[in-house]
């Protein structure tokens, strides 16, 4: 489930909510300061002051009540906005989030009977209860930026080649997303994706990049006289959602591919999860005849069984090793094991990281198939591909 945040700004002495207003939202204050007062016969009691790292309208909400206090904005003030639905379903998976709104109810109410203050120069300020606050808030801020950087354009594609090993000839490419933040600058993707998959958006950025990797092989393979191939990243909870594969069938329609030239990475560290929705996306792509793959093969669970649950057609075995083959004998070892278990598997071997003539030769005589890698091509914007293309990379092949 996608957790839809809000940012919310206020000037001083703008009211959030009042006292009595439904409880449809919490917020999670990121700076200033801000006032909670209620009426009681007809005077204004101030109950207390909250600052940044602070959560409030997790009250009502927890005990199905209307709002309790008003909130007034003491100075300029920037919140998150989480929505009621999304709080109780937290709450039900027990979720860190839920768990410190449950604290701040307890703490707020056993303070609540406490003698009030006359006014809010002697209101008390409360602590924060809220777990991590500052990096939870740091999470709010780039999943919004993630939503603003997919319109305006923040975001784009790399391709690194994928060369047969045997000769060196291109047989199709990675897509590898970028983000350049205005203020951050080139934001890693194990930076934007982590935050993306724990907040729930990452779907966004899976379209985007079906859409960009697909139109791209369209061209490419136009270019190059040959239906040439594209690995494209999708994460475990791509998987299990619903209209995901309609999604991809879609792009593939568009842009006039077979769905063998398609291959998804899902990331061995994030597994597909065990549900019936993902065995029904798996079962709809098996049919449809896209490519699956085990990315960074050996650097995670290392399950067997979750090879034999996947429409699998090629693992690509993790740099750690393929890299580290020639002068690390236990890597050279894992190598041979995986290459192995990949023709047992009749599925297609993918060595990353290649850096050097002494990592191609290696990797070709233990009879790895495929390879990228520094030595053969960096990643690249689509204009660069296509120039190499041009100048005449043939005997590619489509990699199902």
């Amino acid at each position: 489930m996608a957790l839809s945040v809000v940012e919310v700004n206020l000037k001083k002495g703008e009211i959030l909510y009042r006292q009595g207003d439904p409880n449809d939202s919490a917020y999670v204050v990121e700076s200033g300061e801000i006032l909670l007062f209620d009426h009681v016969d007809g005077r204004r009691i101030d109950r207390e002051r909250r600052k940044a790292g602070s959560i409030l309208g997790e009250t009502s909400i927890l005990t199905g009540n209307p709002r309790a206090v008003t909130v007034e904005a003491l100075m300029d003030t920037r919140l998150y906005r989480i929505s009621a639905e999304d709080i109780l379903q937290k709450y039900n998976e027990l979720d860190p989030i839920l768990r410190s709104c449950v604290e701040t109810t307890i703490d707020f109410v056993s303070r609540i009977n406490q003698p009030n203050a006359l006014d809010a120069t002697k209101t008390p300020v409360a602590p924060s209860t809220l777990r991590d606050a500052d990096e939870l808030i740091e999470q709010f801020k780039f999943e919004l930026d993630i939503g603003k950087g997919l319109k305006s354009g923040q975001f784009f594609m790399n391709y690194q080649p994928i060369v047969h090993l045997n000769d060196g000839t291109i047989g199709g490419f990675e897509a590898l997303m970028r983000w350049q933040h205005p203020d951050h600058g080139l934001v890693p993707p194990d930076r934007f994706i982590s935050v993306a998959e724990s907040m729930g958006s990452i779907g966004k950025l899976t379209e985007f990049a079906l859409w960009e990797a697909a139109s791209a092989l369209s061209e490419l393979s136009e270019l190059a006289q040959m239906p040439l191939f594209a690995s494209i990243n999708v994460s475990g909870q791509d998987v299990d959602r619903s209209g995901f594969v309609d999604f991809l069938e879609h792009v593939l329609d568009i842009n006039l591919l077979d769905p063998s030239q398609v291959k998804l990475e899902v990331t061995e560290t994030a597994l597909v999860p065990d549900s019936e929705q993902a065995s029904r996306n798996l079962d709809h792509m098996r049919k449809l005849g896209c490519g699956i793959s085990i990315d960074d093969f050996g650097t995670g669970y290392s399950n067997l069984g979750y090879l034999k649950a996947l429409p699998l057609t090629a693992l690509k075995i993790d740099r750690a090793f393929a890299g580290d083959a020639v002068g690390n004998a236990i890597s050279r070892s894992i190598v041979r094991l995986l290459v192995g278990l990949g023709r047992e598997l009749d599925v297609d071997v993918i060595a990353e990281g290649l850096e050097t003539q002494e990592d191609v030769d290696l990797l070709r005589a233990i009879g790895c198939q495929y390879a990228q890698g520094f030595f053969f091509h960096k990643p690249m914007a689509l204009e660069e591909l296509k120039a190499i293309l041009t100048h005449g990379s043939k005997g590619a092949k489509i990699v199902a």
